[in-house]
């Protein structure tokens, strides 16, 4: 399993940690997201967590109901969790969920192309 999903971190300034995720996120590898999610943002002194999903290649609607979670875990704890760098199959994820402000995402935007919708109907997403 840790062949298809990767954590790298370290600690940017006292409170601020930095996570990278690598790989896949999916059905397949949400015990290991949460589990080590969690445990990263397990210690009080760490303020604000940052996920940097820009060498993650997979990422499906379980993965990011488990971000999610994270996210209210930290919120209850007075801490923060931002989403940066997303791209491609994630960042799309991200923002046809409708779930980017939540993740206090921070990535530029892209236009999906319409398919199989009138023209004019396209929806922005996340880059």
């Amino acid at each position: 399993m840790d062949d298809l999903l990767r954590f790298d971190h370290y600690d940017v300034r006292p409170g601020s940690r930095f996570v990278t995720l690598t790989g896949e996120a999916d059905l397949s590898t949400i015990k290991h997201l949460q589990h080590d999610l969690g445990r990263l943002l397990a210690p009080r002194w760490v303020t604000h967590l940052t996920l940097d999903l820009k060498t993650l290649r997979f990422l499906d609607c379980a993965a990011l109901a488990v971000l999610l979670r994270i996210r209210q875990t930290a919120m209850a704890r007075g801490q923060r969790m931002t989403v940066t760098a997303a791209q491609g199959g994630p960042a799309r994820v991200i923002a046809l969920s409708g779930s980017g402000h939540l993740l206090d995402s921070r990535f530029g935007t892209v236009q999906i192309p319409a398919v199989g919708r009138p023209a004019g109907r396209d929806l922005v997403a996340f880059a």
